[in-house]
């Protein structure tokens, strides 16, 4: 395969990012896109809407040396895949770079109360909305193992990610980003706040469910908690909790924190808005900038004097973010007759009303793109409305691209791989510790694969690998 970056070869094959994998489990990476904006140290909460490195809330995160991760019950990290709509937290210590991405699944267990019509739904007997469309108020909700919401049935296994909204009606609902159909065993997670207390056990979120926090530290009325269950019966049954936590840590003093929520005036009472379980103090100049129905704002806030206070509330309405535009970067082996392409765990479907930049070649050759695409209904595939291939890829950019496995380290923290169209084995290293599976990894020798690396201090740092067939015109 010929390059169309004469002279950049070497470093097209050292770039990487993208976190999926079926064989790896890992985190993200990339560069900055032009026009998202970064964010100060500290911390930001929201849902992922983007990969060129990590888009969440509509402000870009460099993630090339961040590690993605999820806590189980025993509070334990183990690496994960960011995805599209899931909830996460980004912690840095540098201006606009992720050191970690916390991966915030709210519920994980069983559907307690299949989707009405109206696209509400019970998970653990908690209320969880289906946002059906996209616009500049909501962003549809991403569906993985459901081709729409009506598939969703009673008793399926499901991890859910959201941002918590108060309903006049229903009380507390989480309005989903993403519900992820589970398959196998799974750890059970409930989340909300704190409502009631009594001998030791809690009630979340005015529903009927009440905890047994067991040997947990005590959790007051307000508070924001993830609780690991150890099994589900009815929300008639006392649950017992494994572990407790809370669920909404404060940033250190003059670190930033950047949240989503859905307000509105009304929410802010004595001139304070409890924000996903946070006491956030709203100065009066601002209180004016709350739109007068709930709609999704993003605050930024410090502690001052020991109190997390406002200094600053921005509705959000931007396409990139609210409006279900989703942003991809990298290169792939580009085929301009393809009738879609996947890059960090998002494919987008291309059709006759996708626009593609002139520059973009009609044969299989390697390409950085830029791609914009809009987020259809749930379960749908994305489209891309898009494509943009540029001249010269940035220095740590996205790679995916097909190869046959040669070697694997005995240690397991390397490989080589031949990649399409090359004679010379590349040698990549495992990003941030990661095994490969334990279970015979070297089956994967001679196997064709899809690997997705980059070059983070002059190695070629793999983040994904996952099975592939050969390309055409190949046995």
């Amino acid at each position: 395969m010929k390059s169309t970056f004469p002279g950049h070869q070497k470093a097209l094959r050292a770039m990487a990012l993208l976190l999926v994998t079926s064989f790896l489990l890992a985190c993200g990476g990339g560069t900055s896109l032009s026009g998202v904006g970064s964010g100060g140290s500290g911390i930001a909460e929201g849902s992922i809407s983007g990969f060129g490195s990590v888009i969440v809330n509509g402000v870009e995160y460099d993630d090339s040396n961040a590690v993605s991760q999820t806590e189980d019950s025993a509070g334990s990290k183990t690496l994960s895949a960011a995805k599209l709509g899931q909830r996460v937290r980004v912690t840095q210590s540098k201006d606009g770079v992720a050191d970690t991405i916390e991966i915030l699944p709210l519920l994980r267990g069983p559907v307690t109360s299949a989707p009405a019509v109206s696209g509400y739904l019970k998970v653990m007997d908690q209320w969880v909305q289906v946002v059906s469309a996209s616009s500049t108020s909501a962003t549809a909700t991403v569906l993985d193992g459901y081709d729409s919401t009506a598939s969703i049935a009673t008793d399926d296994a499901v991890e859910v990610h959201g941002v918590w909204q108060q309903d006049t009606v229903k009380g507390s609902v989480l309005v989903a980003s993403r519900i992820e159909k589970i398959v196998g065993s799974y750890e059970r997670l409930i989340s909300g706040q704190v409502t009631a207390v009594s001998n030791g056990k809690l009630r979340l979120n005015n529903s009927d469910v009440q905890i047994d926090a067991g040997s947990s530290p005590a959790m007051p009325v307000g508070s924001q908690v993830t609780a690991w269950l150890s099994t589900w019966v009815s929300d008639a049954t006392t649950q017992q909790a494994t572990r407790i936590k809370d669920a909404a840590p404060l940033p250190p003093d003059n670190r930033l924190m950047r949240l989503d929520v859905i307000a509105a005036k009304g929410d802010v009472s004595g001139s304070q808005l409890r924000a996903q379980g946070r006491p956030i103090a709203i100065p009066s100049n601002l209180q004016s900038q709350f739109p007068n129905s709930p709609a999704p704002i993003l605050l930024e806030a410090t502690l001052q004097n020991g109190v997390l206070t406002a200094t600053s509330v921005q509705v959000r309405s931007r396409p990139q973010d609210l409006g279900g535009e989703i942003v991809l970067k990298g290169a792939v082996a580009w085929d301009g007759k393809a009738g879609a392409l996947t890059l960090r765990e998002a494919s987008v479907a291309i059709d006759a009303y996708t626009t593609i930049g002139s520059n973009c070649p009609q044969s299989l050759q390697l390409v950085f793109l830029e791609v914009h695409a809009e987020r259809g209904a749930p379960g749908t595939t994305p489209r891309a409305t898009s494509i943009t291939c540029l001249s010269a890829p940035p220095a740590d950019g996205v790679i995916r691209q097909g190869g046959v496995v040669q070697s694997i380290a005995g240690d397991l923290q390397s490989l080589t791989v031949t990649l399409d169209g090359q004679t010379t084995p590349t040698t990549m290293v495992l990003f941030a510790g990661t095994r490969l599976p334990p279970n015979d990894p070297n089956s994967l020798v001679s196997q064709h694969v899809d690997v997705e690396y980059q070059v983070v201090a002059g190695r070629n740092q793999l983040r994904s690998l996952r099975p592939s067939p050969p390309p055409s015109g190949t046995q």
